[in-house]
């Protein structure tokens, strides 16, 4: 692909790139450099989303709605009005076609069919030492198609301002002309396991465990908290699990091929109070955490999932690092 200011794969999104990639496809690309196995994949960068504003003359009317928004309806209203304006919006000729050749050279080689993508908002300052964005921007699963992916780039942008992040940088004293948004679109997992891990106990701060909560599928019913995931304790040393909860997941999302898209579908009831993973996945999910906390020396936040691999055998998947930031900020938090 020829090189485009807009565009970084994410093997080159170092963290000196996060004021122009965002803390999600840095800490991806952190992933990578440290040899972990993740999904390929691009950002666009915040220069893009600043020339789309530009381009489409935003600005003026970001200022005129967040200036109104002091109170929860307030915020809810904006945030529904500046959808509104991304939606209406279009990138520039040149830019759209950047990010369609990135995206066909993200499936070069594969089944003429469409390939099926995750479109992730990568905020600048999203997860820094004051401030945790975490959850309040989008991310659309399964994207099929080059128009699709530009049209969900535009939701990514826009989400920038949903009402959570609205009243949440009032708080910070944010300007509006501080804010920028990177976005990664990285190829989709077809996950058979999916969930979140942190590198330290997230009740107590304490250093030495790390901490596992799985679901069948994609991860999205963990996040959301639609199921009682099953939930790991493993110790750091000697990496051991601590201690397991095996929960009823009534419900798990997956790709549904008629739809081209996922589904939300029932779990059968003999199912439901299965593990979702064996404890050697448990153990060798873990390890990758441990070797992520090494690696940015500090506690993480990861998505992970479980999918098949180049062999057959199943195969994890990290899909995205952020330090912990919570117990992190703490003065003495306890060690390892």
């Amino acid at each position: 692909m020829a090189s485009d200011p807009h565009i970084l794969w994410l093997a080159e999104c170092t963290s000196d790139r996060e004021p122009w990639v965002g803390g999600k496809a840095s800490g991806l690309g952190a992933l990578l450099r440290a040899g972990l196995q993740v999904p390929p994949g691009f950002a666009i960068t915040t220069s893009a989303y600043r020339e789309h504003v530009a381009h489409n003359r935003l600005a003026g009317e970001l200022e005129r709605l967040l200036a109104d928004c002091q109170t929860f309806a307030a915020q809810q209203r904006g945030a529904e009005e500046i959808r509104g304006l991304f939606e209406a919006s279009r990138p520039t000729p040149a830019l759209a076609d950047a990010i369609l050749a990135a995206y066909a050279e993200l499936g070069a080689g594969r089944s003429p069919e469409p390939l099926p993508v995750a479109v992730r908002s990568s905020a600048t300052g999203e997860d820094s030492a004051t401030a945790s964005f975490a959850g309040q921007q989008d991310t659309y699963l399964w994207i099929l198609g080059g128009d699709e992916v530009l049209r969900h780039v535009v939701r990514c942008w826009a989400s920038l301002f949903s009402a959570q992040a609205i009243a949440y940088r009032q708080q910070l004293h944010t300007p509006v002309d501080d804010l920028a948004m990177g976005v990664v679109v990285q190829r989709m997992v077809p996950s058979e396991a999916a969930g979140v891990m942190l590198t330290l106990d997230p009740i107590t701060g304490d250093r030495s465990g790390i901490f596992i909560e799985a679901a069948f599928g994609l991860g999205a019913a963990v996040v959301n908290g639609e199921v009682d995931p099953d939930r790991f304790v493993i110790g750091k040393e000697p990496l051991t699990i601590r201690s397991r909860t095996i929960g009823v997941k009534s419900v798990a999302y997956r790709f549904d091929p008629a739809a081209q898209g996922t589904r939300r579908e029932e779990i059968q009831a003999h199912l439901q109070a299965q593990p979702c993973m064996s404890d050697a996945e448990v153990l060798q999910i873990a390890t990758l955490g441990k070797r992520m906390e090494h690696a940015m020396g500090r506690p993480q936040d990861i998505e992970w999932a479980i999918g098949p691999g180049v062999d057959g055998q199943r195969q994890v998947y990290l899909l995205q690092a952020r330090p912990e930031t919570v117990w992190s900020q703490k003065s003495s938090p306890l060690r390892a």
